[in-house]
């Protein structure tokens, strides 16, 4: 049997930046089963059609986030022509609307998909796979969701050889996942279900060893937020040193899970840059959007990182709930303050599982919409009950400014 696994691009990631670890774990479940090749549409050059006819899959994998489902569906309504192989859809979007997905594919896959894949490519009978929606007699059914993966080390590691190796800068390492908080314009929480696993110390510091035979030194640590056990990180923290990678890596944290102490053994590690949720520097907004932290908690977790001389990220969200002229200032006066390495700035986009799903949109011109670094292709764009159209589009222009203005200064 040969399964094809596809990553299709992705908007507003720079290819060789974002290895796609999630596919490599999909990689080994496949490689039980049969042969398997993989298309990373981000770093590979390729016309899709060559590789269907070079390769003759049985089956062929998609994931999707709903930023790169266009071009997910761009690849599907190529594929669909010329192949008689099953196509499976899953991802983020999938899982939100699985009865869209299927417009393009025969299987969508909910929720986590390693042991889906598994037991969908062992042939077993769709109507006893939990987390699928397929079609029977064009009635579109909805198996049960799928519990979560208990013990994350059992589903092994990602298969890197598959992979353009050479044409990554970076490599990505998931050592969780999940997320407990339920901020509005994510769907994080949701997806994992409000559950946050871990993967023993053990299991992550083989992957590392791992990755250090393939030569990389740059890693990106891909949680939704790596810093929410300290201890646990501590630990990492100390094998890493132990072990000598002199790994240069990256991480997502929350401000309020970070301490003097903590940042200083991250440091110590190798860790140059944290990523920071910062959204808006209006508590009135943070509060609208369930963020659970204080503008105050923030502050001190930029200027702590400044002192210690950790490089920052911050993201930044224009156009979120309660969004104003004001809100939009205390946001630029923050970042002028803390002064971050980098700033992220996106636009408040309506992603399906969020709690912004039903508020309004807002038509905006896609050349203008592309000037912004995050979040907001591809997407219905968010208008808070606070702005109107002009307000938006006048408030918009203001902060990529100042943030321009920002980021040159450093």
């Amino acid at each position: 049997m040969k399964t094809l696994l596809i990553n299709p691009k992705f908007p507003y990631y720079r290819g060789g930046d974002l290895f796609p670890v999630s596919l490599g774990y999909l990689t080994q479940i496949a490689e039980k089963h049969g042969q398997v090749f993989v298309i990373d549409m981000n770093v590979d050059n390729v016309k899709i059609e060559n590789e269907i006819e070079k390769i003759n899959p049985d089956y062929i994998c998609l994931t999707a986030t709903t930023p790169s489902f266009p071009f997910a569906v761009e690849l599907l309504k190529k594929i669909r022509p010329i192949t008689k192989a099953k196509i499976i859809l899953g991802g983020i979007h999938a899982t939100f609307l699985p009865e869209e997905c299927l417009n393009y594919a025969d299987i969508v896959v909910r929720g986590e998909g390693e042991e889906t894949l598994d037991e969908i490519l062992s042939g077993k009978e769709l109507s006893k796979v939990d987390g699928i929606t397929y079609k029977e007699n064009n009635e579109i059914i909805h198996n049960k969701d799928r519990e979560l993966i208990k013990d994350l080390d059992k589903i092994g590691y990602p298969v890197y050889s598959k992979f353009p190796l050479k044409k990554y800068k970076i490599i990505s390492i998931v050592t969780s996942r999940g997320c407990p908080f339920n901020c509005s314009y994510c769907c994080a929480a949701r997806f994992w279900k409000n559950l946050v696993r871990y993967r023993s110390v053990k299991s992550v510091i083989e992957e590392l060893k791992q990755i250090k035979k393939l030569g990389f030194e740059k890693i990106r640590i891909h949680d939704s937020t790596f810093n929410l056990d300290k201890e646990r990180v501590m630990k990492i923290c100390d094998e890493m040193i132990k072990n000598r990678f002199n790994f240069k890596w990256s991480c997502e944290v929350r401000a309020d899970f970070l301490s003097e102490y903590l940042l200083k053994k991250m440091k110590q590690a190798g860790c140059i840059l944290i990523c920071i949720g910062v959204d808006s520097a209006s508590q009135d907004v943070l509060d609208k959007c369930n963020r659970k932290i204080s503008v105050e908690t923030m502050k001190k977790a930029f200027l702590l990182a400044n002192r210690i001389d950790i490089n920052t990220r911050a993201y930044v969200t224009f156009g979120l709930k309660g969004e104003t002229k004001e809100s939009a200032e205390e946001t630029i006066k923050f970042l002028q303050e803390v002064k971050p390495f980098q700033i992220t700035l996106s636009l408040a986009t309506i992603y399906p599982g969020t709690d912004l799903c039903g508020g309004k949109t807002i038509d905006m011109p896609s050349d203008w919409i592309g000037q912004f670094t995050g979040h907001g292709r591809l997407c219905d764009l968010y208008l808070p009950d606070t702005l109107t159209k002009n307000e938006y589009k006048l408030l918009a222009d203001y902060m990529y400014i100042e943030v321009k203005k920002l980021v040159k200064s450093r």
